[in-house]
C-alpha cells in the first residue's frame, strides 16, 4: 500500500468522525435515545468508511490489518468523548 492510499484512509474517517461528534453535540445530545441515534449514524458511517476504504486499497493482509487497525482506534477516538457526554447527562 502506498502512501497516498493510507493518508486518504487515515484523512477520510477522521473527517468522518469529526462530522458524527459534531452531529451529535449540535442535534443529538440531550435528547431521548441520544445513544441508539449516535450508534445508527456511526455505524452508517464505518459502513461508508469501510467501502470506500475497500475499494481505494489492494486486497492483502497488510491491507486488511492497517484497515482494521484503523477501525479500532478511530471507533476509541470517538466512543470514548460520546460516552462521557451521556453519562454527565
Amino acid at each position: 500500500m502506498n502512501f497516498i492510499d493510507i493518508l486518504i484512509i487515515v484523512l477520510f474517517i477522521s473527517i468522518l468522525n469529526i462530522s458524527v461528534y459534531i452531529i451529535f453535540k449540535k442535534y443529538i445530545y440531550g435528547k431521548p435515545d441520544a445513544a441508539m441515534k449516535f450508534l445508527t449514524i456511526n455505524m452508517s458511517k464505518d459502513i461508508v468508511w469501510l467501502i470506500v476504504s475497500l475499494i481505494i486499497i489492494e486486497k492483502t493482509k497488510e491491507n486488511f490489518l492497517f484497515i482494521v487497525i484503523c477501525f479500532v482506534v478511530a471507533s476509541l477516538l470517538i466512543y470514548i468523548p460520546i460516552i462521557k457526554l451521556i453519562n454527565k447527562s
